[in-house]
């Protein structure tokens, strides 16, 4: 009798399980070196063939960084900045993603050779040289290199796929990232609860945070997917057909369940204004403006404290006319500006410079809640100088070829930046992605002129 492939597969398997449980009773502690063991295989199979450009491989490898970007795997105090697992995955993922970018240079590096992104480059070029002045020069340039490769990844990814394939792949992967928030939230309360702190005594909000670490981050990984799905929909439907709804429902589900208003505010915006300019229906967007003046004036009557307090999570006037707390952080900020005005104090330092100047603000806090405001703190006027530049650039390009996703990507970014730092606080997030889709997004007048969702129109 001869052992056949498969006799031989469950002969394997069976030996692997009865050393594993001999392990498991005898020495317990090395079990965690046998499953690191698949993992550290699977990874080096998978960043072998994003090097060689495997299409499976690079998607999976988007997908990856997409959900491990704001994925938050443990709770620590929140003066806490020292280096341990979580931010080593990150900046492992941030170095793969860079390196893979820079292997294929040569596929994306003439388009952003373009005299429109000299202002970009500058910009990035600029983050790392503000390590001279950082408190931390370390984490500056840690900082800095995960914006540089978010950029250069983002320019790799999207000259080779499709938008709506490598946008299918980051909608996924927010799409699985909501849903484990969503379940954590009920199994795990404490962990998918928004945790604050006042006065060192320590609340359970009903706000979702998920596996986002907070219920501003949560709120914009949310915002995103349901921006990206609201601008790729027709294409998304014609993959499959429970896309849109099922990416509706999860995005959706989880940015209420934030409680944040202003990330709900810009999704609107930003997909009304989509629609009102790009299939040119102003009288749509006269009509709905319309509306809403009707509605204000109507409860202008119930005075303005109840129409305040309506919008405000805890009642308290307050909190609205001081953008819940945000106008003591800018009055601050403003101050600490004056002392290094042009480099600022080192991109990303302002999780070590503000929390010195608590008693100030009165209250601690890590960055500026605006992102001027924080590029100006961080980068000094050279840096909010440069990004403003950058960001014309871009408005420019995205009129002179209506390019719609260049301007919701533009939007997210500068919307996001009016009570939060968008994608400049510390290491590369969501909006830091949308600002290297936005910088590096190709743009032909052809391709958008005979684009699927150009040539159809709103009946």
């Amino acid at each position: 009798m001869t052992l056949t492939g498969n006799h031989i597969l469950v002969l394997s398997a069976v030996i692997a399980m009865t050393v594993a449980a001999g392990l498991a009773l005898f020495d317990p502690s090395s079990l965690i070196a046998i499953a690191a063991l698949p993992i550290v295989v699977g990874g080096s199979a998978l960043l072998w063939g994003v090097m060689n450009g495997n299409r499976f491989a690079t998607l999976l490898h988007l997908f990856l960084t997409a959900f491990l970007m704001h994925a938050v795997f443990r709770i620590r105090d929140y003066q806490d900045k020292d280096v341990d697992f979580q931010v080593i995955i990150k900046i492992v993922l941030w170095i793969t993603v860079a390196t893979v970018a820079l292997i294929h240079a040569r596929r994306w590096i003439e388009m952003l050779r373009n005299p429109v992104n000299l202002p970009c480059f500058l910009f990035l070029i600029w983050l790392f040289l503000t390590a001279l002045v950082s408190p931390n020069p370390t984490y500056t340039l840690v900082c800095a290199f995960t914006v540089f490769a978010g950029v250069v990844f983002s320019a790799y990814v999207f000259v080779a796929f499709k938008a709506e394939e490598a946008f299918a792949t980051i909608v996924l992967s927010i799409m699985l990232f909501c849903a484990v928030s969503i379940v954590v939230y009920f199994a795990i309360p404490e962990f998918g609860h928004y945790v604050y702190w006042v006065n060192e005594e320590r609340f359970v909000s009903p706000r979702l945070s998920g596996i986002s670490g907070s219920a501003n981050n949560m709120a914009l990984v949310a915002a995103f997917g349901l921006v990206v799905t609201g601008l790729y929909a027709r294409e998304f439907h014609r993959m499959n057909r429970l896309f849109v709804p099922a990416s509706v429902l999860l995005c959706g589900a989880a940015l209420l369940m934030t409680n944040s208003r202003s990330p709900l505010v810009m999704v609107i915006l930003i997909l009304l204004s989509v629609y009102v300019f790009t299939w040119k229906r102003l009288y749509a967007g006269l009509f709905v403006v319309s509306v809403a003046l009707l509605l204000f004036a109507a409860l202008i009557p119930f005075g303005q404290e109840f129409l305040l307090k309506a919008v405000s999570r805890s009642g308290d006037v307050g909190e609205v006319t001081s953008f819940t707390g945000r106008t003591e952080i800018w009055y601050a900020v403003l101050k600490l500006v004056e002392a290094q005005p042009l480099m600022g104090y080192g991109y990303a330092s302002s999780v070590f410079v503000l929390p010195q100047h608590a008693s100030e603000v009165g209250f601690a806090t890590s960055h500026a809640h605006n992102v001027m405001l924080q590029l100006l703190l961080t980068t000094g006027w050279i840096g909010v100088a440069l990004f403003v530049l950058t960001m014309a650039g871009v408005a420019l390009r995205a009129i002179v070829y209506r390019d719609r996703i260049a301007f919701g990507m533009l939007a997210f970014v500068l919307l996001n930046g009016i009570t939060e730092s968008s994608g400049f606080t510390t290491l590369a997030n969501i909006c830091t992605l949308a600002f290297g889709i936005a910088v590096s997004l190709p743009a032909t007048t052809r391709a958008y002129e005979d684009h699927y969702s150009y040539q159809r129109r709103f009946s």
